[in-house]
């Protein structure tokens, strides 16, 4: 009896051991992705949560920025990692548009992941280096019309947000503004308060200090309704343009195949972060509204923005640019 029962005790200690490893995660420190350079609004609203997201959790999270490809590079890293909760990715509207750019790829930036929790809004703006003499949209359309072409824009990247509200912006007022691919956010903003390129499409957490600093101009922001974070900048709507009222979201995926109850754990621990009205506070001054963090309303942002933006990525012709 003692010589069967042993291994069967040895086994179910194992086992348990095993269980009380899973159930203890964190155990270690969790790694956040941004795919963007450090500077850009992903990076600032990743950096606003994670030390609180640490707390909450019981572990340090490690804000790891990998920029490149318009997002491809970080994204699929996060991707292909082990789904065991310690590599999560600070994913975004660029998700949605990286399989109209890149289309042989080998894995889906939409259902490669286990989505988590949504973070965070921003409005998108266009932007005008304040060395320039545009002071209003009508003004920016003005002088491209009258030599189409000569206005370059720059965007974090082809088929990023910026760069796609901007191509918008040329197709709905009929102009001709040249795109200039930056890698990433902040190195655009850079060069427009350098005076380097004078238009710039953005989201609004990105440019909002600089339009405080005096050195560029919003012209313009999506939305249906003006930020509170920038109240006196007109909605792209009351200037008479359609079509953008879009804004940038963020939200926290993991690995495809992440078990359930790591979800579940950092879900719970984002929610209580975002509901802290420090957070919040964090969040608003950098023009961000916080989000629903239920992984049903991450999947249905994510369905409605692929609906809104398809006939948009067809019409632009990103394989041209």
């Amino acid at each position: 009896m003692q010589s069967t029962a042993m291994p069967r005790l040895a086994a179910l200690a194992l086992c348990c051991a095993m269980a009380a490893a899973h159930a203890a995660y964190p155990d270690r420190p969790i790694r956040l992705i941004v795919p963007f350079p450090a500077g850009g609004s992903t990076d600032l609203v990743t950096r606003a949560i994670s030390v609180d997201l640490g707390q909450a959790l019981g572990q340090p999270v490690v804000v790891e920025n990998k920029p490149g490809a318009g997002s491809l590079v970080g994204s699929e890293q996060v991707a292909r990692a082990a789904p065991d909760g310690y590599t999560l990715l600070m994913a975004g509207l660029t998700n949605v548009f990286l399989p109209y750019v890149h289309r042989q790829l080998k894995w889906n930036p939409l259902t490669d992941y286990e989505y988590i929790g949504l973070v965070a809004d921003l409005p998108n703006v266009i932007a005008v280096s304040a060395q320039t003499p545009y002071r209003t949209l009508a003004e920016l359309v003005a002088a491209e019309q009258a030599k189409p072409g000569a206005l370059s824009f720059g965007s974090a990247g082809v088929a990023t947000p910026s760069h796609l509200v901007c191509e918008m912006v040329n197709h709905q007022l009929r102009i001709q503004m040249q795109h200039l691919p930056y890698k990433g956010n902040a190195p655009a903003v850079n060069d427009l308060m350098a005076g380097h390129i004078p238009v710039m499409c953005n989201n609004l957490g990105g440019t909002l200090p600089y339009m405080q600093g005096g050195q560029i101009r919003i012209l313009a922001q999506t939305g249906k309704a003006r930020s509170a974070a920038a109240p006196d900048v007109p909605t792209f709507e009351e200037l008479g343009v359609s079509g953008l009222d879009a804004g940038l979201w963020m939200g926290i995926v993991a690995p495809k195949g992440t078990p359930a109850q790591v979800v579940a754990a950092i879900n719970q621990a984002l929610a209580k972060v975002v509901a802290q009205p420090e957070t919040r506070a964090k969040l608003a001054r950098l023009g961000a509204t916080p989000l629903p963090g239920t992984v049903e309303a991450f999947r249905q942002r994510v369905q409605k923005d692929r609906q809104a933006w398809d006939p948009v990525l067809k019409r632009v012709d990103l394989k041209g640019l």
